[in-house]
């Protein structure tokens, strides 16, 4: 895998399983916008207020073998940015 290629396919599976929505940091603006799977499509360009994290216990998160959080406002995984050697 490249170390830019995204891990965590942008599917419909993926979609429904993602915990974004519950998320004490998902907002109005990200709903609005129906934004969500970050760690799959990219960070949100709206401002947000860090209150907690559901990325952990995702279930997306636990199969792709990640190790991080906050995805909406880092970005989407990559091997280069997320992905631990240790979890491999």
């Amino acid at each position: 895998m490249a170390e830019n290629e995204i891990i965590v396919p942008d599917t419909q599976e993926n979609a429904e399983r993602c915990r974004c929505l519950q998320c004490p940091v998902y907002n109005e603006c990200m709903g609005n916008n129906e934004e969500l799977l970050f760690c799959s499509r990219g960070s949100t360009g709206c401002e947000l207020e860090k209150r907690g994290c559901l990325c952990l216990h995702c279930p997306n998160e636990i199969e792709y073998r990640l190790n991080s959080f906050f995805y909406c406002q880092k970005g989407a995984a990559t091997e280069k940015n997320v992905a631990s050697e240790t979890l491999k």
